[in-house]
């Protein structure tokens, strides 16, 4: 009985992870466009990047691949996301919170797995949410998975020394 138990949980834990397939894009891309027209008329405080934004902004692993060289003027919070993950999106309006109530102190940066996987590949993001701390003259930290807003506002405070 609790092998039976315990291999239900996983299988379980399996399937509702974020895991990539056609059929959670699809369904996503029809909930993307009702919510991209209700919110074209908002200002976003986290900025989406790409590939070559990341490079330049935050880090030029191409010039520098063996040494992390923060390029930003400011700490900075990049959420690697997914439009289809459900914990991706709990963690969305979070990060929009934080980014307006740190504006002008912190950047935030959200970068699309799906349309930057050369990016994800490179920094090795294998689960969403990842959301990575950056400043200058230490090393990024990584945070995996959905967290609640004091562990984000906790992680902030931290880059800011405060």
């Amino acid at each position: 009985m609790k092998k039976f138990l315990l291999t239900t949980i996983a299988l379980v834990a399996f399937f509702s992870s974020c895991g990539s397939s056609d059929n959670n894009k699809k369904e996503s891309n029809k909930q993307d466009a009702t919510v991209s027209e209700s919110t074209a008329n908002e200002k976003s405080y986290v900025k989406v990047i790409s590939y070559k934004d990341f490079v330049k902004n935050i880090w030029d692993f191409e010039a520098n691949p063996t040494e992390f060289v923060f390029k930003g003027n400011k700490p900075c919070v990049v959420d690697f996301y997914a439009t289809w993950c459900g914990p991706c999106k709990t963690v969305a309006p979070i990060l929009e919170k934080l980014a307006q109530e740190y504006d002008g102190k912190v950047d935030f940066y959200k970068v699309d797995t799906d349309k930057e996987q050369k990016l994800a590949m490179v920094l090795k993001i294998q689960y969403l949410p990842t959301i990575l701390f950056a400043k200058e003259g230490v090393q990024p930290e990584k945070s995996v998975g959905a967290k609640d807003e004091a562990y984000f506002r906790s992680q902030i405070n931290k880059l800011l020394g405060e």
